[in-house]
């Protein structure tokens, strides 16, 4: 019987040190810096961090119907969902080349603009995670980009991608 003791022991030993392991690791999990998500899109070669918070949802881009006399930046207008919603060509917006290409993209709508609007985008190539204080860090004055930022290593291989300041972006954009 002194067998099965000293095993049933050594089992309670084990299951006590794997708790205990668990414990700590979601201690440090929780010690961790919070995490803020992107949707990575790319316009031509580069690539574009929108806060995941500001993003409603993602269609297959689709024709726009123009409008005369408006900014450069706006593609026109769509209807999605029973609403009017204002296209803005990401690319066109932060003064990038290859701005007139968005046949076969993808609109992102936003969920914060306060009239609806949507970003013309190429692609939507994933989610991106960074920690929150290095999301706020600097800023570039009146400029739409916020910072540049390297995605998290991984399967995703997003790689690096400028983080999108989308109140400033839309204030300069639609009137």
């Amino acid at each position: 019987m002194e067998r099965g003791d000293g095993r049933r022991a050594r089992e309670a030993a084990l299951r006590a040190d794997r708790t205990a392991a668990l414990a700590r690791r979601g201690a440090t999990a929780r010690e961790a810096a919070p995490v803020e998500a992107h949707l990575i899109c790319a316009c031509g070669p580069e690539r574009f961090g929108l806060p995941l918070a500001d993003v409603a949802r993602v269609v297959p881009m689709r024709s726009c119907t123009p409008v005369p006399g408006a900014p450069p930046a706006i593609l026109g207008l769509v209807a999605l969902s029973g609403r009017i919603v204002s296209v803005v060509g990401l690319a066109r917006a932060l003064g990038r080349p290859d701005a007139d290409r968005v046949e076969g993209g993808h609109l992102v709508v936003l969920r914060t603009a306060a009239t609806p609007t949507a970003l013309a985008v190429d692609r939507v190539l994933g989610l991106a995670h960074l920690a929150e204080a290095a999301a706020a860090e600097g800023g570039f004055g009146g400029e739409a980009v916020s910072r540049y930022a390297a995605a998290d290593p991984g399967p995703s291989g997003l790689g690096d991608f400028v983080v999108i300041d989308l109140p400033q972006l839309l204030r300069r954009t639609l009137p």
